[in-house]
């Protein structure tokens, strides 16, 4: 096996302190705001509305070669400094905010009842009112909703969702972005649900950090060629499609095809005709009919 071309040269704990002035989140964001990323010593002292020139040199140091580093034309953010100022702008660390219940023009894909939309914690639930199926449910930073409306949060976490699963079906996690492990997980109904039928998932875990989320199998297969080609056939754009139209939890939509080895298989339904996706356990299509 060859050696990872990555290495780690500076612990964790001892990276993170250098951000622990606001100076230097200042000098982070001034970089950002700069054209290219980019700008003197001058323009960032300028910038950041540092009046010693010694201070400002002893706090830019802490960030050189990690978060920030200088060549020819002045001081230049690096990766790993984007990344922070990125952090900060989704929200993640600096905001917070909820949204009530809230009716969604979309009925529901099950039963046709009242779809709600509702938002605490950082976790969005789209959900039925009537039979009590959730069609949507996923942590989203505050600041993806950040400019929005209230009546276009449903889309914009659709459109995060779809994002999500499609990053960790390219093998991404999407909180350290390690990689990724696929594999069908069957949820088992629980005590009080037993007459649920069992329900093939996707779970994706990161082999770095152990991060995992759960997406349906019909999220999970909504990109792949034979079943954008068997909507396209339908005038059906899937990409302009509400994604809970597509959710596959009930015994309509998935079946287990065998326990030993596990196969299971997800439905595509458009007009009077069909799609079946047939899988392994690792989420190899066995068979398309």
């Amino acid at each position: 096996m060859s050696e990872s071309p990555v290495e780690e040269e500076v612990p964790p704990a001892k990276a993170f302190a250098a951000l622990a002035d606001p100076v230097r989140v200042a000098v982070l964001e001034a970089l950002w705001a700069a054209d290219d990323h980019t700008a003197t010593f001058s323009e960032l002292r300028t910038a950041v509305g540092v009046a010693d020139s010694g201070r400002f040199n002893y706090h830019l140091s802490k960030l050189r070669d990690r978060f920030v580093t200088k060549d020819d034309d002045g001081y230049r953010l690096r990766l790993a400094g984007s990344r922070v100022v990125g952090a900060l702008l989704s929200g993640a660390y600096t905001q917070t905010g909820s949204v009530e219940s809230m009716p969604m023009d979309q009925a529901c894909p099950l039963c046709d009842g009242a779809m709600t939309f509702h938002y605490e914690d950082e976790r969005v639930e789209m959900a039925c009112a009537d039979c009590d199926t959730v069609s949507i449910q996923i942590d989203v930073p505050p600041g993806v909703f950040a400019g929005y409306d209230h009546e276009q949060l449903p889309e914009v976490t659709e459109r995060y969702a779809r994002t999500t699963v499609r990053q960790a079906n390219e093998g991404f996690c999407t909180t350290c972005e390690g990689q990724i492990r696929r594999r069908v997980a069957v949820e088992t109904p629980s005590q009080d649900a037993t007459d649920r039928p069992r329900i093939p998932l996707v779970e994706y875990e990161c082999e770095r950090c152990g991060e995992s989320i759960t997406a349906d199998l019909g999220t999970t297969f909504l990109d792949h060629p034979d079943v954008v080609a068997f909507h396209r056939g339908h005038d059906i754009d899937v990409r302009e499609v509400p994604l809970w139209r597509f959710v596959a939890v009930d015994g309509d939509s998935t079946d287990i095809r065998s326990e030993d080895p596990l196969q299971v298989s997800v439905v595509y339904t458009a007009g009077d005709d069909r799609l079946t996706l047939t899988v392994d356990d690792a989420l190899s299509v066995l068979a398309v009919e």
